[in-house]
């Protein structure tokens, strides 16, 4: 099992980096792109209701279909032959149908359809959109809750049948799409949650900037209000039933900086117990963490969360010990309990770790190895993503991982740097990421940060995000590059910055606003133009209308418009001095493709050099798995001939300078 990475100084953590570099480590094979962008051999491992079968997806033609295993008879069955648009996720609605989801196009509008174990037809039984194809389909659609365990062939369901955008609860016939509502939402509630006996006890209103959570005992009394907040503010919002199905499990950040998670008892008001915190990270949030709950009661026993590295704790315990022992057997790795037979005879368990892609074990009695989800993976041939921190020119500490090419000095290397997108809610983990391994087998340095802004780390570390794009936000990720060049990890004359969605917009705004730090840029699916995509906001409900404003700031402002324009890259196409790629999906729903015509126009205004893929049936980001393959295909190509293949000091064009960026804090256009 490898050492944790233990806070530290920065020397003595880049001596700790520098001393896993073995003499003895060979630089692996360079290795096929598809090797890390096929689908996997197989993901989503889930039981039947009686546990005797376990479905699948597998990847046939491309696209992510069904399989199911027989566990007694030792046989499967492809059950879907979907050639078009593949599976995105699925659920066993009884012991003899299945239900799935996929998206259409790229846009993400999710049809559900219906499938028996056995193959044959599949039924098409609702859709999330605004065009009817037939009068037998619903298009009301809002997503799948669980399983009725007292009728068979009914699934709850989440239906936009009363109000648009606020869903009701209503039960749904498996086979013919039909449904009942069950109840209707009063006006404001955008998540319900249900008791282990499937009623419907509580809710989450959102209402501009009001959040509200609505209770009661028992099927059809009146709503009451538990708690009323601000958002954006400390508060709590409940999680799910506890096994007396009275109390509450709740996350919170009422007593910490970060949130963690507590029991809350409905009818007296109080708060019983902290079950766990975190000081540094929050242990459940909209992007991250999950609560884990038993198969059949469904009260919580759980929570997975993203700490440095992914923790897993059980206050059930019988799944304590189990996980502990599951712990041991699979040292190094990240061990989850992935999925249990309602009589909880036999367990799937996943294991995975930076480097291990993914294995599926089956737990039944003994543990044994079931599945590899990429075989063509070697871990040994992979590069260790370590957790780093560095100080930011304010102060702040950004957190982040630096992943090292294998067998390969610590010293001079050509440095990716790779912020996420999002960018609020949303940050980078550990875990085996195939674009990270794909950079480092290529022999790349890359470095990932959560500047501020991202989530994860308590309400104001994101919070301090806020209308920073392009400024501290910004000089967050310039920071890290002015670490890691300082620190001899990276060649200043061999820096790449290379991101998707916001993470593209930090591409562009890196290359225009400090283009001496950067030998070439990756744009994948980046805002390049912030009024533009505000104005793609006019259709939004109150509540993101609030959250629109929070983040970005108000449109009727002059100042809020000078930023946009000051801190749109678009502006600035003159100031790059480096090869650029870019790819846009023209279905994309998130950053539409107006922006990719904005910047290509732009660029070839300025007379600057660059390349760009449109995918004309992909939304934001490519899921064709041939579609994946052709645009990393394609930024294999140009990192080897715009970076490494260039003559070391001959790459930066123009005399390198540092301008002062537009927007910055008390300047005026």
């Amino acid at each position: 099992m490898r050492n944790p990475f233990l806070p530290c100084t920065i020397l003595a953590c880049l001596a700790a980096i520098v001393s896993t570099v073995s003499s003895s480590e060979s630089v692996p094979p360079e290795l096929p792109v598809a090797t890390f962008f096929a689908e996997p051999e197989i993901s989503q491992l889930q039981f039947s209701p009686n546990g005797r079968f376990l479905a699948a997806l597998v990847p046939v033609a491309h696209r992510r279909n069904l399989v199911v295993m027989d566990l007694e008879k030792k046989t499967k069955l492809l059950v879907t032959k979907l050639t078009d648009e593949g599976i995105v996720e699925y659920r066993w609605a009884n012991d003899d149908r299945l239900l799935f989801a996929r998206d259409e196009g790229g846009q993400e509008h999710y049809g559900l359809y219906a499938v028996n174990r056995t193959g044959g037809v599949v039924d098409r039984l609702a859709y999330n959109g605004d065009q009817a194809a037939t009068s037998r389909i619903n298009f009301r659609f809002g997503g799948l809750i669980r399983r009725d365990r007292k009728h068979a062939n009914k699934f709850f369901v989440l239906m936009y049948d009363s109000i648009r955008d606020r869903p009701d609860v209503a039960l749904m016939d498996v086979r013919s799409g039909h449904y009942s509502v069950l109840v209707r939402n009063p006006g404001s509630v955008v998540e319900w949650l249900m008791d282990s006996n499937d009623v419907v006890r509580a809710g989450v209103g959102r209402e501009g900037d009001q959040i509200s959570v609505l209770y009661r005992d028992r099927d059809g009394e009146d709503w009451r209000t538990l708690t009323s907040f601000l958002a954006e503010t400390r508060g709590w919002l409940p999680l799910a039933f506890d096994q007396d199905n009275r109390t509450l499990f709740v996350a919170t950040n009422l007593e910490g900086r970060t949130v963690g998670i507590s029991r809350y008892d409905p009818v007296t008001g109080r708060f019983l117990d902290s079950r766990v915190t975190d000081k540094t990270y929050d242990v459940i949030s909209e992007s991250y963490g999950t609560i884990l709950t038993r198969s059949i009661s469904r009260e919580a026993i759980g929570v997975r969360y993203e700490a440095e590295k992914p923790r897993t704790v059980y206050w059930d315990p019988v799944y304590q010990r189990r996980q502990a022992a599951l712990e041991r057997s699979l040292p190094g790795m990240t061990v989850e309990q992935e999925d249990v037979s309602d009589d909880g005879s036999k367990i799937v368990v996943f294991a995975s770790s930076d480097r291990e892609p993914g294995v599926y074990f089956l737990l039944d009695k003994r543990l044994e190895q079931m599945a590899v989800t990429r075989p063509a993976i070697e871990p040994d041939q992979m590069a260790e993503m370590r957790p780093i921190q560095y100080t930011a020119r304010d102060g702040l500490v950004i957190h982040g991982y630096l992943t090292l090419p294998r067998g390969r000095a610590a010293k001079q290397l050509p440095l990716v740097v790779n912020p996420h997108g999002g960018p609020y809610s949303i940050r980078d983990t550990w875990h085996f990421n195939p674009e990270v391994q794909f950079l480092a087998n290529r022999g790349f340095a890359v470095l990932q940060m959560n500047y501020r802004g991202s989530g994860g780390y308590g309400l104001e570390f994101q919070q301090s995000g806020y209308q920073k794009w392009g400024l501290e936000m910004q000089n967050d990720i310039t920071d890290g590059v002015h670490w890691a060049v300082r620190e001899g990890i990276a060649d200043p004359q061999r820096v790449v910055i290379d991101g998707a969605s916001y993470g593209g917009y930090a591409a562009m705004a890196g290359l225009v606003f400090t283009p001496e730090l950067y030998c070439a840029g990756i744009n994948y699916v980046g805002v390049v133009d912030l009024p533009l995509h505000w104005n793609y906001t006019t259709y939004i409900s109150p509540q993101e209308r609030f959250l629109f404003n929070r983040w970005f700031g108000n449109a009727e402002s002059l100042a809020v418009l000078r930023r946009w324009h000051d801190t749109s890259p678009v502006n600035f196409a003159d100031r790059i001095r480096v090869p650029v790629l870019m790819a846009y999906g023209k279905n994309d729903p998130r950053v539409r493709i107006d922006q990719c015509y904005a910047i290509e126009g732009a660029l070839k205004k300025a007379g600057r050099e660059f390349e760009l893929l449109i995918e004309k049936d992909e939304g934001h980001g490519f899921h064709k798995e041939e579609k994946n393959i052709e645009w990393y295909t394609r930024v294999d190509a140009f990192l080897k001939a715009k970076v490494l293949a260039a003559p070391k000091g001959k790459v930066l064009v123009g005399e390198p300078r540092v301008l002062e960026m537009p927007a910055a804090e008390g300047k005026q256009p």
